[in-house]
Order: structure tokens, then sequence, then C-alpha cells
């Protein structure tokens, strides 16, 4: 989902596996990086329980779009 300001959001409340988090992630930063005035800002919001069982794969994740892309990238682990 993408709200009036031009965010992208993520909810995550079931355990998916790290190829399908990249292709949502993918399809939404590319939808973002159409409109040259702004730089993509993504909110990725995962449930506790979801975020246990694949919390190396999603910090690794998070880590890697904040170090190598261009943007906003954040994570909030949500209960």
């Amino acid at each position: 989902m993408i709200d009036s300001d031009g965010v992208g959001y993520i909810r995550i409340i079931r355990r998916i596996n790290l190829k399908t988090l990249i292709e949502i992630f993918k399809d939404l930063y590319l939808e973002l990086k159409k409109d040259p005035e702004r730089k993509p800002h993504i909110t990725i919001y995962v449930s506790n329980s979801v975020y246990e069982e694949m919390s190396d794969n999603m910090k690794h994740f998070h880590e890697f779009t904040v170090s190598c892309m261009d943007g906003t990238f954040d994570l909030f682990v949500i209960s």
C-alpha cells in the first residue's frame, strides 16, 4: 500500500519466506521510484511472533536495504 505522502507500507502478520518478502519489497520499491521528486520510503511492520521466527533474515534484509539502496526503510515490530 502507498499512502498520499508517497510512503509504502508492508505489514507481515504471518510467516513468509525471504523470497516472498523480497518480491513484495521490489514491486513496492519500483513503484515508488516512478516519482522522481521523492526518494522511496518503505515501512515494514512485522508481528512480534513472526519477527522472532524470522529475526535473522529480517535484520539482515533491513540492514542491506538501509546500507545499499537509495531511500528510507523502517522496520517496526508490532504486538
